[in-house]
């Protein structure tokens, strides 16, 4: 069974949240207004360092070769690294991939924080 965690976007304070980190308590004073894109979901796999894969992540595919943002592919359910050749896919936290054992993949940074890494061919 996939672990099921989530972090969010603080836009207001410019920084990202742990899921693990939000405390609902009763009568709780703090509130977020968020819109659905700043709340990310683990996709289940880790990068090659150990780091959680989140929605909205920006991945170094191949040691630098490719950059792309993880997005959810709402047609065939699945996440996918989306870069300017077209991207690669994860399904159900496993990499689906003509070549995955061929494949490294890093963290290098998020849509919010490093918006300038997406997209970019190293």
């Amino acid at each position: 069974m996939r672990e099921i965690k989530f972090r969010m976007w603080d836009a207001e304070n410019k920084q990202m949240i742990d899921g693990d980190s939000l405390a609902f308590e009763e009568y709780a004073p703090i509130t977020y207004h968020l819109s659905h894109e700043d709340i990310t979901q683990y996709i289940g796999l880790k990068d090659k360092n150990g780091k959680d894969i989140y929605e909205g992540d920006i991945l170094t595919v191949d040691e630098g070769k490719y950059t792309g943002v993880v997005k959810f592919n709402n047609h065939d359910l699945s996440y996918v690294i989306e870069d300017k050749t077209g991207g690669y896919g994860f399904v159900n936290g496993q990499v689906y991939d003509k070549w995955p054992e061929y494949r490294t993949y890093e963290v290098i940074g998020n849509r919010w924080e490093n918006p300038e890494l997406a997209g970019q061919r190293l």
